[in-house]
């Protein structure tokens, strides 16, 4: 059996790598979209359109990811809670 501060322990740190894996998810993908963006600019001369773009797009669709996941995670936590059970 394990006491229970170490699956506290646990938890706290499997939040964190979550937060983290997030964090580099959010700053990864709108860079390498605008760096796209950019790379369409200076091909095609029509600085800064693409960049801002595929920077906003970038921005757009990782908030509506975030949305629906933390919608999904809140939805998973409060199973089975008894505010969440129909009244009989």
């Amino acid at each position: 059996m394990v006491p229970a501060g170490e699956r506290r322990d646990q938890k706290t740190w499997s939040g964190f790598s979550d937060a983290l894996a997030r964090a580099v998810e959010f700053a990864g993908t709108t860079i390498i979209c605008a760096l796209i963006g950019l790379f369409i600019d200076s091909r095609l001369g029509t600085r800064p359109v693409f960049f801002i773009l595929f920077g906003m797009l970038a921005i757009l669709g990782l908030s509506v990811s975030a949305y629906y996941r933390y919608k999904a995670d809140i939805a998973r936590e409060e199973e089975g809670k008894p505010w969440k059970q129909n009244p009989r």
